[in-house]
């Protein structure tokens, strides 16, 4: 029988909001020495320990709620399975990280980048865009916040088309009119993109935002 000792662990980083995938060996984690799992940026993101090689604690810095997350997870579910474990936000339900086999990791990472710059290439370029890399970012990040059910329109319709322009994005609602625009020119728009909890659509097109932190009921989990 062949026992893997190897793993990855896809996590945003809580302070500058990149996603790296950092490989998790079984032997760099000992009950004299804990792992620390630093970004690219030099922050650290997790910290694995263990005291019996048994039973193992991942604390998270979370990148949504900026509060510290632990989970108590058995040495075989983070080596032994060959399926994905998914870390959730015990503040708001959001899934913060992702443990599993390489190709599986990757390819919940790779999916939905992939088709932004897909669509990025069809406008043009990034040649198209006042900031192209956070125009990029926060692409992903109102794409993120549709699948977590986090854009609402008070006529309760959902039906919400996104227009790409070189600075912004503007949500509209096609049943109502209501609309959002969403400034994409600096990294102070992408920050409180980030901080936000939920976009809603009004008459105005005014950011209407909402603090993750202060969202814990009715978050939707991405199963």
């Amino acid at each position: 029988m062949v026992v893997r000792t190897d793993t990855y662990f896809l996590l945003s980083c809580s302070f500058c909001s990149r996603e790296d995938l950092s490989p998790l060996s079984r032997f760099a984690v000992t009950p004299e020495r804990p792992l620390r799992l630093l970004c690219s940026c030099g922050e650290e993101k997790a910290r694995i320990s263990t005291r019996d090689r048994v039973s193992y604690t991942v604390e998270v810095h979370c990148p949504y709620c900026d509060y510290p997350h632990s989970f108590r997870l058995k040495g075989k579910k983070i080596w032994g399975s060959s399926e994905v474990t998914r870390l959730f936000c015990s503040q708001t339900g959001l899934e913060i990280g992702y443990i599993g086999p390489y190709e599986k990791i990757r390819h919940l990472s790779r999916t939905v980048r992939e088709e932004l710059e897909a669509l990025i290439e069809e406008l043009g370029g990034a040649d198209y865009f006042v900031n192209p890399e956070v125009m990029f970012e926060v692409l992903y990040q109102v794409e993120e916040l549709a699948e977590e059910g986090g854009i609402y329109c008070p006529c309760g319709r959902d039906e919400v088309e996104v227009e790409i322009l070189p600075d912004r994005l503007v949500l509209r609602c096609r049943a109502c009119g209501r609309k959002l625009a969403v400034p994409a020119r600096s990294q102070s728009d992408l920050q409180a993109l980030e901080e936000a909890g939920h976009l809603l659509l009004s008459r105005s097109g005014r950011v209407e935002t909402t603090s993750l932190a202060r969202r814990k009921k009715g978050a939707k989990r991405r199963k």
